[in-house]
Parts: C-alpha cells; sequence; structure tokens
C-alpha cells in the first residue's frame, strides 16, 4: 500500500538492513521507539498489507504468532530478559496507513514498564542494526 512504511520495509524498498527475520509471511523488526529500560523491542509484521487482526488470513495469523512465541522464548538468550510482555493496538486513527504488527518487549526486574510510557524515545539506527543482527542469530 502506497505511503506504508511496512509495506515498503517488506518490499525491500526501505531499511531492509533492519529485516532481522523474514518467513514467508511476515517478517521482523526493532521497534524504533524503545524503552530505555526494554531495549530489544521488535515488531512482527505481516509482508503483506493487513490493517486489523481480524482481516488477516488464518496462515498469516498463525504465523505471526507462531514468530511472536520464537521471540518470547529468545528474549532471555538475546537480551537476558526474565520475560517478555506482547501487545498488539488494533488500528491506530491517524493520517498514516495502519498496517497490523505485534510487539514483543523484553521484561526485565525493577524495569518499572508502563504504558503509556513517557520516557519511550527513538533509538538509534545504529543501535537497531545491531539488534537486528542479534536477532538474525
Amino acid at each position: 500500500m502506497s505511503g506504508c512504511t511496512f509495506c515498503a520495509i517488506a518490499d525491500g524498498a526501505a531499511d531492509a538492513g533492519l529485516v532481522a527475520l523474514r518467513t514467508e509471511r511476515v517478517f521482523v523488526i526493532p521497534a524504533q521507539r524503545q524503552r530505555p529500560r526494554n531495549q530489544g523491542h521488535a515488531l512482527v509484521v505481516p509482508a503483506a498489507h493487513v490493517v486489523s487482526l481480524q482481516d488477516a488470513a488464518p496462515a498469516v495469523r498463525d504465523e505471526l504468532f507462531a514468530v511472536v512465541a520464537q521471540l518470547t522464548g529468545a528474549a532471555g538468550a538475546l537480551y537476558g530478559a526474565e520475560g517478555s510482555i506482547v501487545f498488539q493496538h488494533n488500528i491506530t486513527p491517524g493520517p498514516v496507513p495502519f498496517h497490523l504488527h505485534v510487539q514483543v518487549v523484553p521484561r526485565f526486574p525493577g524495569d518499572g514498564f508502563a504504558m503509556p510510557d513517557p520516557a519511550m524515545a527513538e533509538v538509534p539506527r545504529a543501535v537497531r542494526l545491531r539488534q537486528a543482527a542479534a536477532l538474525r542469530q
């Protein structure tokens, strides 16, 4: 879909280096904005433009959550996390085209995780490239 950042990434037209994992139906990228105490926040995104969870084909939902399960299982080895939180916003109003995605956030003791979190900040691309490389492994 024109104007959709996730579609541009899926098509290889933008930020290909940030794609940590690509399966037949989904891909994983580090989130652009991350909480300082929860580094490693990743997004699992359908490769085809899907607006909402209920609009996703069953095979896409299955693959989406299979990859989410992989990430939650890897959070300890990758980041030393004791767990993770998984969430999904189903259609966010606004001028930018919305594309379904599931967020996986590593959790640590005393991390003070809160939603919304005013400390959440943009992570430099170089850091996200390192995160993507770690996720690939």
